[in-house]
């Protein structure tokens, strides 16, 4: 069932039901500590005081903590594409955290192809003490409860709410984030603005009667935590094809394998680099590439030299996104060994710039790739690092691959295709 491809309808029946009755528990939980959580939300609120007068550097927190940037990374500016129209209905954006990641990339996108059309205001509960993304209007609300999110609604007034939902149950972190969300969700029910939810991550929705849609980032996770009562549809993140390209007749480099992500434990693990080694020991010569930082970049360096490949593997730690090109010019093949993955922006990436890609067979990524030869099973190193070496062995049909990846990426997950499609949903619900 969790493969996403097929689901029994009973048991489809069965999970809408047990989704809905645990977020009616977590509300019931909610309620009975309405109290203790004010406190809370009081004594974090004098803490960040006590600690900006006492601190001179701002502390790392979410997933900055133990995270590295590059010497060059700069936070990228939010651009406006088209020239804006006077008189435009507003969208107001609430997401959890403002750190890199396929979310906030989400509402960049957005708001800098659809700025003609709409104004783009956004709160988010959670912002790294270094900015990631800037240019953009940027509310931060890092504790809400329904009174404080029915007057942040009320002083913003959008025409629609567009929820970008990270929130779930696992841990206290992203605990915050659920009860974060109920209370802009009450909020918006109150005022009666119709809201878009999007669910960016595999977990099932904030299910309110004041969503008018659930927007999927992938068919994988819409057909697991979709309702079916429910209006869902699946719209795919796109890329900027203009950006992250390659001419045709330019082919990738020999023997350099590598990724791209946030090496954090939201999609990896300590066991993604493993995949490196096994492929640089089967295949003396070849270099590995690892771009990204976060709490694993340290473990995973450790890793490499306990092996004795130091010299083998680059690791970039975060750097500016105009910069990503430049590293995937310089891969032969991309690894995409995520133990979770709702999307996964970074290999459409890859794919329009004509790279061959190998991966586990995890959440969307078959559906991504469309080519079931290149994956692995989940958590598999020996068989992944098998997929890899093969491709770097049969260099025309890892041209082939990466031009198949190229037409497929250009047709279902560029900016503009996503863009007309929101377009054309906001434009439904504020009419």
């Amino acid at each position: 069932m969790t493969d996403g491809k097929r689901i029994d309808p009973f048991l489809k029946r069965e999970l809408d039901a047990l989704l809905t009755e645990n977020q009616e528990l977590h509300v019931e939980r909610r309620r009975l500590h309405e109290l203790r959580f004010l406190l809370r939300s009081v004594a974090r609120v004098l803490r960040r005081k006590v600690r900006r007068r006492l601190s001179r550097k701002p502390r790392a927190s979410g997933d900055d903590a133990g995270a590295s940037f590059a010497s060059s990374f700069r936070p990228y500016q939010v651009r406006q594409v088209h020239s804006a129209s006077a008189d435009r209905p507003r969208v107001l954006h609430v997401i959890g955290n403002f750190y890199t990641g396929g979310s906030p990339r989400l509402v960049v996108d957005l708001i800098e192809h659809l700025g003609d059309a709409f104004e783009h205001v956004t709160i988010v509960r959670d912002t790294p003490p270094q900015p990631h993304y800037v240019g953009l209007e940027l509310h931060a609300a890092p504790s809400l409860d329904r009174r404080s999110a029915s007057s942040l609604l009320q002083r913003l007034r959008p025409d629609l709410l567009h929820v970008h939902f990270l929130g779930h149950h696992r841990h206290p972190y992203s605990q915050r984030d659920w009860d974060w969300y109920h209370a802009v969700f009450g909020a918006a029910a109150e005022r009666g603005c119709p809201v878009i939810e999007n669910v960016n991550i595999p977990v099932a929705p904030y299910f309110s009667d004041a969503v008018r849609c659930y927007v999927f980032v992938s068919d994988y996770v819409r057909r697991i935590f979709g309702r079916d009562r429910d209006r869902n549809i699946t719209i795919y993140p796109g890329s900027d094809f203009d950006l992250f390209s390659r001419r045709a007749d330019e082919s990738p480099p020999r023997d350099c394998v590598g990724m791209v992500y946030r090496l954090e434990k939201d999609k990896l693990d300590e066991t993604a680099i493993d995949v490196f080694v096994e492929v640089l020991r089967r295949r003396p010569g070849a270099r590995a590439l690892i771009v990204g930082g976060g709490r694993f970049l340290e473990t995973f360096r450790t890793r490499v030299a306990d092996a004795g490949l130091a010299n083998s593997v680059a690791f970039t730690a975060y750097v500016a996104y105009e910069d990503l090109p430049g590293f995937y010019e310089q891969l032969s093949v991309f690894v995409a060994p995520p133990h979770s993955e709702s999307f996964g922006h970074v290999v459409p990436l890859a794919m329009n710039m004509g790279i061959p890609v190998a991966a586990y067979e995890v959440g969307a990524l078959p559906e991504i790739l469309g080519n079931e030869d290149v994956l692995a099973p989940a958590g598999d190193v020996e068989a992944l690092a098998t997929k890899v070496v093969d491709l770097l062995e049969d260099p025309s049909r890892s041209a082939r691959i990466g031009e198949e990846n190229r037409e497929r990426a250009q047709r279902l997950f560029s900016v503009e295709k996503m863009a007309a499609d929101y377009r054309a949903l906001y434009e439904e619900l504020v009419n």
